[in-house]
């Protein structure tokens, strides 16, 4: 007869798990803008490390800006991490002015994926309600 084991996870493990946000914790939110042709976004939106993380349910663009402050990078990188990926050229948008927590660079959802794999590791497990 075989005895079944019973691993317990390591504390690290649970925290990170404890860190994912929960739907109590993601608001549904809709914001004006001229960047949709709608003149608003609607979003489904948390907060990871005091930054706000932003994806655009009807258009599927993802709000990078969030994304790369939300791993301590400086919003201003952004420029030099584009400038790197001439695939990105062609499918950013910015938007400049309006309400603040949606200025800055969105790009399509399956980028910001692949983007995410590359440098958001550090805030993998708080990045599955987002990517899965």
């Amino acid at each position: 007869m075989r005895e079944s084991s019973n691993k317990s996870s390591s504390p690290i493990t649970n925290k990170l798990f404890q860190s994912i946000p929960n739907s109590s914790q993601i608001s549904k939110r809709k914001y004006s803008t001229s960047i949709d042709e709608r003149n608003f976004l609607t979003v489904y939106e948390y907060q990871i490390n005091n930054n706000y993380i932003i994806w655009d349910y009807h258009t599927g663009l993802v709000h990078l800006t969030g994304l790369w402050k939300a791993i301590g990078n400086r919003k201003a990188d952004i420029v030099k991490l584009i400038d790197s990926s001439p695939n990105l050229i062609n499918v950013v948008k910015r938007v400049r002015g309006g309400f603040l927590k949606i200025q800055g660079t969105w790009i399509p959802f399956n980028i910001a994926k692949q983007l995410a794999r590359r440098f958001c590791y550090d805030i993998r497990f708080q990045l599955i309600p987002l990517f899965g």
